[in-house]
């Protein structure tokens, strides 16, 4: 068993690892069909089923928060399984489930070992010994995956229902436990190590508080992307585009999903992580503002995939530099917490500033939450830029 802090994963272990992620990930990721099945299966109102999406949200955030304060006391494998049984089990019985609390409880078990797993991967891929690249593969594997899914996930709902949804989530699942086999039992160091120039090694209380300052952040960041996303096809459906040329806006925005983090990961910290944040957050900014006040399709057109594609681009460089402020992959393993916490808020108080004031409004509103959320993740940026200069051999 390898406890050391750096994982050095072979080509198939690391394959492995990023299946294995999705595979437990399914659900979430596919949650749009799933509150349709829910309403289906159970004559549910839309607030029913969407109260069942938000428990599993919750449990995924705090599962993942939990997890990522006990990742270096626990093997990587021990913390696998047990997330893999939690979600296997949670799939399984929510195909049993007679009505919405039964379910709700159902999702809350699958949550925690959603949380779990997706927590000690991030981790694991913070002590890689090139995590932008890693998390870059992470984040492209994700897009492929969605649209796997987004084709296959709506044929088996239409042929099974709600039972042939979770079953195939409970499938994959499994499948997942097959994959933990080939992947190597790692162990995080309890201690952060970080060079000085004056040659000792520790990590600072203001590197581990910059650190949860940028997580924040972030959750701030993703409140707004949620929002904003949340929205788009009522957007576009105000300036007459058809739900259909949203469908396929978001389809080739899927395709660059994929590409662009890759793309990302091999940039790595060549440019720091600081100047990515600043400029990818400028961009996303402006095409909030093109979506809501532009008014015009060409401008929707050219800034609905960036709202898509340019969360999956900055994160690379963001997670990377949170490996660096805190190398025992405690707080990359936190990020889903705060990510998927902002993402499960946004959409709410976007619907009310929208009601109030217009999608102008809305516009305004995220851009002031967005750029709130970047001058946040800049302490964790900047830290992590500080410690490079520190140590250049560091830099990949």
């Amino acid at each position: 068993m390898n406890s050391s802090a750096t994982v050095n994963l072979k080509h198939y272990q690391l394959a492995a690892l990023l299946v294995l992620f999705m595979t437990a990930f399914a659900a979430p990721l596919t949650i749009a069909f799933n509150i349709g099945t829910i309403i289906t299966a159970f004559g549910a109102s839309r607030a029913e089923a969407g109260f069942v999406m938000t428990v599993e949200g919750v449990s995924v955030s705090i599962a993942a928060l939990v997890c990522s304060q006990i990742i270096t006391r626990y093997y990587l494998k021990t913390l696998l399984f047990i997330g893999l049984i939690c979600v296997a089990t949670g799939n399984g019985l929510t195909m049993l489930a007679t009505d919405i609390p039964t379910m709700a409880a159902c999702r809350v078990l699958a949550g925690i070992g959603i949380g779990t797993v997706v927590c000690s991967v991030m981790a694991t891929a913070a002590r890689t010994p090139n995590p932008e690249m890693t998390f870059g593969w992470v984040n492209g594997c994700a897009g492929a995956f969605i649209s796997v899914l987004g084709l296959t996930v709506p044929y088996v709902i239409s042929r099974a229902g709600l039972d042939g949804a979770y079953g195939l989530y409970t499938v994959l699942a499994l499948i997942g436990l097959i994959l933990m086999m080939v992947i190597p039992n790692s162990k995080a160091s309890g201690h952060a190590a970080v060079s000085s120039p004056g040659g000792e090694k520790s990590i600072t209380k203001w590197s581990s508080n910059a650190g949860w300052i940028a997580l924040l952040g972030l959750g701030i960041f993703f409140f707004g992307q949620a929002g904003i996303a949340a929205f788009v096809a009522r957007i576009g459906e105000s300036i007459d585009v058809s739900l259909a040329t949203v469908g396929t806006i978001f389809f080739f925005g899927g395709l660059l999903t994929i590409i662009g983090p890759i793309g990302a990961g091999l940039v790595g910290s060549r440019f720091g992580a600081t100047r990515p944040l600043l400029l990818i957050g400028t961009i996303f900014c402006l095409a909030v503002l093109g979506i809501t006040i532009g008014g015009e399709k060409l401008s929707f057109y050219l800034s609905v995939p960036m709202i898509m594609i340019l969360p999956a681009i900055l994160l690379p460089s963001f997670l990377g530099g949170l490996a660096v402020v805190d190398p025992t992959g405690r707080l990359a393993g936190a990020q889903p917490a705060f990510a998927t916490m902002g993402g499960a808020m946004g959409p709410v108080a976007a619907g009310i500033i929208a009601d109030a004031g217009g999608f102008g409004a809305l516009g305004w509103f995220v851009v002031a939450v967005l750029v709130t959320g970047l001058a946040l993740m800049a302490a964790g940026t900047l830290k992590a830029d500080g410690i490079r200069k520190m140590t250049p051999q560091a830099v990949t």
